[in-house]
């Protein structure tokens, strides 16, 4: 069975591909069309627009992440593969402009998910042995089950989108079947010489705490902005509060940082 490691641009997922070599190692970009958020560097704008095949103006996630992704390669000596599906916009487009939230996270399964399984049935042609970075203090997000993936399959006579449900993965936790917890991550990456982000994942994501989001307002503010500005007509990413109000509230000096997004999808996995 061909081996995948899911690689995100964190700490875990690039200790997962470091130390659990795979046939392929996969990077899911999650790209949005702002060009106020596109990075400084020219040079790395045109380094993943090579790695994606077509023009990247800028993405929801740290461009630290970018970077993690391409020194990661020399780390581990092996090719990382990029992988990228619709843009942010055109996936709210999709859903007639309504946002995922907690409840309905199709941001996930559109750019993070998608761009994988439909390189898994479309080029490997075969059911694959998935390897996620989820650690043994975490081990509450394991989830076996999730295999399966709903798969665009034509239209129908009067034009409708038709869908097949096929089962492209099986799925392998290394981490926690041999008991990797977080201290012995990070003293790896510090080892390193790469620079991690502080914050994994897309800076804006509703799985983020309250406290977090407001930090970011600090660190990432043009693509806090980003999400701020696709909060409209009563819409909104998280069900507590609008990111309008997050930013104005002060930040809670002993909340701790950086901690991922608390999501349990493996999608977005650190």
């Amino acid at each position: 069975m061909i081996t995948l490691n899911s690689v995100s641009g964190g700490k875990t997922s690039s200790y997962l591909a470091k130390h659990y070599p795979a046939d392929y190692n996969l990077f899911s970009l999650v790209r949005i069309e702002d060009v106020r958020c596109a990075p400084q560097d020219k040079k790395l704008v045109q380094l993943v627009s090579d790695k994606i095949g077509m023009e990247f103006i800028a993405t929801a996630e740290s461009d630290k992440t970018l970077k993690v992704v391409l020194d990661l390669e020399q780390v581990i000596g092996s090719e990382i593969k990029w992988l990228t599906g619709k843009t942010f916009e055109q996936i709210i487009k999709d859903k007639s402009g309504y946002l995922p939230n907690q409840m309905t996270r199709f941001c996930t399964t559109e750019m993070k998910i998608r761009p994988i399984a439909e390189f898994c049935r479309n080029e490997l042609k075969e059911i694959v042995l998935t390897r996620l970075g989820i650690r043994y203090d975490e081990e509450h997000r394991v989830n076996y089950d999730n295999t399966d993936f709903k798969f665009h399959n034509g239209f129908s006579d009067n034009g409708r989108n038709k869908w097949i449900t096929e089962k492209y993965r099986e799925l392998e936790y290394p981490l926690v079947d041999n008991k990797i917890e977080h201290y012995q991550i990070y003293k790896w990456a510090m080892s390193t010489n790469i620079d991690f982000p502080k914050d994994s994942n897309c800076v804006g994501c509703f799985h983020k705490p309250v406290q977090q989001l407001r930090k970011n307002f600090d660190d990432e503010p043009l693509k806090m902005q980003w999400f701020k500005e696709q909060e409209y007509k009563n819409r909104k990413w998280k069900k507590e509060m609008k990111f309008s109000d997050i930013e104005k509230i002060g930040l809670q000096q002993d909340f701790i940082f950086g901690t991922g997004s608390g999501c349990n999808s493996g999608g977005c996995t650190d």
